[in-house]
């Protein structure tokens, strides 16, 4: 049944199969919240291919699923190789998967490798709140009663919805990842960005994941009526939501044009009353900041408060601003992307170099484990969405560096 060569039907027949599976018609995107049916349906099917091609399962008290093959390692350390399932509401069909998919095929391929497939739990953050919860808490960054605290749209904390799919707060204490037993972590993802894909390029070795801030501001001015309060009188709290959210953009140009890769978004706006004819007393809304250094993502938090406060004062509005994550940036492993580069070479293929802009498992398992990341071309940078596409070609170059570097 096995062969020694990585397979492009079996990676694109997986790719379409774990695509059929979504809460909402393909069309408008796929959707597989972790702990859905479909997010089930789509670990199952990884699990039954892992098990046909002799794999054994196991499953963590964190929800994460490792598949190998009884006799792999002998006690010594092997590789870990995977990603993540779930996915953003109507997303796109490559995120996470193609990176579960090259590691299923991986394994296929390579009986006498020391490999474990993995999948994480909760990685896009959608569903719970946070990002990354599968191999944030393997690697011991969130507690049992943090997990408890977060709730999906059901009102179902992490633990009480992932019962059924292994999560148990009793293990969690020793079930925590062993750095002992593993040589490193490998993780393959769709770039979520242009330069791949406008250089032509099918694959790219990734230097280090940026690190994150995540904010939650808002400003509290006085709701009024909107036919009697004169334009001189008021204290309108979406205006000087507006003026920010323009501010943010402009401050993101200025620290990308410093320091590359510095992003600053503004995603999600709430209004109270939200009410035609009321002027907004209350204006809440979210900045996502990502920078490769903790120094600039000090200096960005910084101006940002500095601005804030300055819009606040001169339209008569109270400001807050709450915290809500704090991620460093990750530089991936060096060693790691050596062998990723002579890999390459002996394929006969070159291999750049890329910064990841958004955040991946990979960075958590950084932690504890050398780790290191492919990218692949993402036709024109698209992701979360259901154009997102990568060239089936692609995905195999990726899928056959990773197994000349298990291979050694």
């Amino acid at each position: 049944m096995n062969t020694t060569q990585i397979s492009a039907q079996r990676i694109a027949a997986d790719i379409e199969t774990i695509g059929s599976l979504s809460e909402c018609d393909p069309a408008i995107g796929y959707s597989r919240p972790t702990f859905s049916d479909p997010w089930r349906e789509a670990r199952d099917y990884v699990i039954a291919e892992g098990e046909r091609f002799g794999g054994e399962t196991r499953i963590d008290a964190f929800g994460n699923v490792h598949i190998r093959r009884a006799e792999t390692g002998g006690g010594r350390p092997v590789w870990l190789c995977g990603s993540h399932l779930d996915s953003v509401p109507s997303g796109g069909k490559y995120d996470g998967v193609m990176g579960v998919v090259i590691a299923l095929e991986v394994f296929r391929v390579a009986p006498d490798v020391p490999l474990e497939v993995i999948i994480f739990a909760e990685e896009e953050g959608t569903t719970f709140g946070v990002g990354m919860l599968g191999s944030r808490s393997w690697a011991g960054e969130v507690s049992p009663t943090q997990l408890a605290a977060l709730k999906n749209r059901h009102g179902l904390s992490f633990v009480e919805a992932g019962a059924l799919y292994g999560v148990d707060p009793r293990r969690m204490e020793a079930d925590r990842l062993h750095r002992e037993q593993y040589r490193g972590m490998i993780e393959v993802h769709a770039e979520q960005g242009l330069e791949l894909w406008k250089t032509g390029i099918p694959a790219a070795a990734v230097t280090r994941i940026n690190g994150r801030r995540e904010y939650e501001v808002r400003f509290s001015g006085q709701g009024n009526h909107a036919g009697s309060t004169r334009m001189t009188d008021r204290r309108d709290a979406l205006t000087g939501a507006s003026e920010a959210i323009l501010m943010i953009e402009a401050l993101g140009r200025r620290l990308d044009q410093e320091q590359q890769h510095s992003v600053m978004t503004v995603g999600c706006v709430r209004v109270q009353p939200n009410a035609m004819n009321v002027i907004p007393g209350q204006a809440i809304f979210t900045v996502d900041f990502r920078a490769q250094e903790e120094q600039i993502l000090d200096n960005g938090e910084q101006r940002l408060r500095e601005e804030l406060d300055r819009i606040a004062v001169q339209r008569d509005l109270g400001v807050e601003v709450a915290v809500n994550e704090r991620v460093s940036p990750s530089p991936l492993d060096e060693t790691l992307r050596k062998l990723f580069q002579e890999a390459a070479r002996r394929l006969g293929k070159t291999l750049p170099e890329v910064p990841s802009g958004a955040l991946h498992d990979a960075a958590r398992i950084a932690t504890c484990l050398p780790a290191g990341m492919l990218f692949v071309g993402s036709r024109d940078g698209i992701s979360h969405d259901p154009r997102e596409y990568s060239r089936n070609e692609d995905i195999v170059e990726a899928a056959e560096i990773v197994l000349e570097t298990v291979r050694g």
